[in-house]
Formats: C-alpha cells, sequence, structure tokens
C-alpha cells in the first residue's frame, strides 16, 4: 500500500489555448479507492496518464511514499495499469498474458507460477489459463487484464474506464468484484469513469472534475448531499438534481418560496433560516428526486415539509420505482413515486416536498449556499 500526493498538477499540450491540467491538488492515502469522475474531455483521464508516466506534466510534482517520481520512467514507478481497452496479447493464453510482466522483470520461474496461479484464483479464472483471448467473454477479459496487473503486485493500481466496453449487466457484475477486491486487498488505486453510478459505488472518495479544474474532493455521501457548486450537484445523481429560480420571501411561518406547476396551481415552499439574508432575492433551489415524493404519515408534522397538489407530465417506471416529472416555475422536475400506488401522466397527484436535504446555490456565482 503506498501514498500519492498530487501537488499543483498542471499540464498544457503544445500549441494549445489553455491548459488541459489547472493546477490539480490531491492527496490519496495509503490503501484508499479513489475515483476521478467528470465528462469527456474535462482531464481525468489525462491525470491518469500523468501518474503513470505516460505524460509529463508541465508544472507541479507527483510524490509517491514521499518521492517525487515526476520525472521517473513509467517502468520504473511501479504503478501498474488496466485499460479499457484490455490491450491482451491475442498470441498468448491467458497464463501467459498474465506472466508476462513477470518474466520480463525477471522472476523465477517456479515463483511465476506461483503468482500466476494466485491471481488467477483471486479472480476465479482457473480454468481459463490455456486459452486465448479471442475465446474470452469482455467480462473475462476484463478479468485477465486486472491480473496481470495484480500479479505484478505494484505500489499502485490505475483503472482507466475499465468498465465502459461490457454491457449493463456485466458492468453491474464487475463493479461488485472490483469493490470485493480491493476490500480484500486494501491496495491504493486511482480509477477514471465517467459513470457517476460507478463512482459512487466504488469509491472511497471522489475527485469530480471539469475543464482540468477540480470542482470538488469528497466522500461519495458529501459530494451528491453537499455539492459545492451546480456542476457537481447536476452532474452527481439519476436522475440528476432539478434546479428552479425561486424568490425568497418572509412569510408568516418563517422563510418561504412559491413555486408554480405546468397547470398555474402554486404552493410556498418552507425554506431554512440561513437564507434569511437573501429575503427579496433570488436564489436557485436545488432538489432530488426524492425530496419529492407521495405523502408520508411519518414526515407529515415535520418542519421543511409541505405537501400540494400538481399535474404528471410524464412517468417513467424503473422498476423499484417510478420517476414522475412535473414543472415547477417553467422548469422540469423529477420526482420519486412508489410503484405501488402508481400515478399516470395527466393526473393531478398529490406530493410531499421534503425541504430539509435541499441545497440551494447562488444564481450568479453557482456556488452552494451554506448555513
Amino acid at each position: 500500500m503506498s501514498q500519492l500526493e498530487l501537488r499543483k498538477i498542471r499540464k498544457t499540450y503544445p500549441g494549445a489555448a489553455e491548459e488541459t491540467l489547472k493546477g490539480i491538488d490531491i492527496d490519496i492515502a495509503s490503501g484508499e479507492f479513489l475515483i476521478l469522475v467528470g465528462p469527456s474531455g474535462c482531464g481525468k483521464s489525462t491525470l491518469m496518464n500523468t501518474i503513470a508516466g505516460l505524460e509529463a506534466i508541465s508544472e507541479g510534482e507527483i510524490v509517491l511514499d514521499g518521492k517525487d517520481v515526476s520525472g521517473v520512467e513509467p517502468k520504473d514507478r511501479d504503478i501498474a495499469m488496466v485499460f479499457q481497452s484490455y490491450a491482451l496479447y491475442p498470441t498468448m493464453s491467458v497464463r501467459e498474458n498474465i506472466a508476462f510482466g513477470l518474466k520480463i522483470r525477471g522472476m523465477p520461474k517456479d515463483q511465476i507460477e506461483q503468482e500466476v496461479e494466485r491471481v488467477a484464483d483471486l479472480l476465479q479464472i482457473s480454468h481459463l489459463l490455456d486459452k486465448k483471448p479471442s475465446r474470452l467473454s469482455g467480462g473475462q477479459q476484463q478479468r485477465v487484464a486486472m491480473g496481470r496487473a495484480l500479479a505484478r503486485r505494484p505500489r499502485i493500481y490505475l483503472f482507466d474506464e475499465p468498465l465502459s466496453n461490457l454491457d449493463a449487466k456485466l458492468r453491474v457484475e464487475m463493479r461488485t468484484e472490483i469493490k470485493k477486491l480491493h476490500q480484500r486487498l486494501q491496495t491504493t488505486i486511482v480509477y477514471v469513469t465517467h459513470d457517476q453510478i460507478e463512482a459512487m459505488t466504488l469509491a472511497d472518495r471522489i475527485a469530480v472534475l471539469k475543464d482540468g479544474e477540480l470542482q470538488q474532493l469528497g466522500t461519495p455521501k458529501q459530494v451528491y448531499d453537499s455539492p459545492q457548486n451546480m456542476f457537481v450537484a447536476g452532474f452527481m445523481g439519476s436522475p440528476a438534481m432539478s434546479f428552479v429560480h425561486v424568490n425568497v420571501e418572509q412569510g408568516e411561518q418563517g422563510l418561504q418560496a412559491e413555486v408554480q406547476g405546468g397547470d398555474g396551481r402554486s404552493l410556498k415552499l418552507p425554506l431554512p433560516e440561513y437564507l434569511a439574508d437573501r429575503v427579496g432575492k433570488r436564489v436557485v433551489l436545488g432538489i432530488r428526486p426524492e425530496h419529492i415524493t407521495q405523502p408520508q404519515d411519518q414526515k407529515s408534522d415535520q418542519a421543511l415539509v409541505t405537501t400540494g397538489e400538481f399535474t404528471i407530465e410524464v412517468t417513467e417506471p424503473t422498476g423499484p420505482d417510478v420517476i414522475a416529472l412535473i414543472r415547477l416555475n417553467d422548469t422540469n422536475v423529477h420526482c420519486r413515486i412508489d410503484p405501488e400506488h402508481p400515478v399516470t401522466w395527466g393526473e393531478t397527484a398529490e406530493l410531499m416536498f421534503d425541504m430539509k436535504k435541499v441545497v440551494f446555490f447562488d444564481p450568479e456565482t453557482e456556488k452552494r449556499i451554506t448555513g
């Protein structure tokens, strides 16, 4: 297990109009599973390649176990990388693919065989050792690629979108296998994905990137419940958080904001007291589907909870629940509905708004307003 420190990492490609990486600062603890997430072009794969040594950084330091390895050749960093494309040698058997890196390092033959057997058993691919990659499924090939990395016993593992080529069912299965593997080995892993569900389920901490800048670094719960800005709030979560522009008002019962449905019905939503200095001003209300549901008796008398009637515009059954769409202040807003008590589009439904976990943003800076 090893500690990795990324200190003010900058990367500029020759002739580029702007930097690809803009001063990334992240400390990764020994044994931590860190996920780099963000949309295409945000710099996450570039950052991964600089850690591996496949690309040079323009400024900053990459510190591994207290030593600056920024100028060290990839082969001397003792870092293993699992690629999106698997990158297996087609003419070699699974056994030979896993053993290849160990042979290059000059490990004795008997030790190589022991290591191959250990890794194959760990990944449950012992029965595949004499097969060629062309005879394997996508999930099996991914296991072999992981096995080749595990056999080296490096200080850090890097995974670059390793599951993106798999179908949905296999992706879920492999996600579970990777999580179990990390829990068993307690290795340090840096993992790149654009899939925020993958990030939420696998990570100890998530680093959200946009345009080469670190937007937020925190646990999945921190990033989901307390997003630092509207980009993070909208990127994490499925369906995404809805953003509704409202005016903060002082009502008889406290702070409130009026929202109007697509059918003209309106509702006064209770607001938290930390918005007192925003009375008379506009804020952006960020609300997730699980904060708008059918009425629940156990919540009916709680503070910051209210109900109102709205027309259902669209319903999307997902199995465990139904996602319903309503309009609030000319904005599409998702709600999470109990499938045992379904609603249909076009009908009026009574909905409960739980405002305790709703977050608010400054419309100018798009940063979260904190209490």
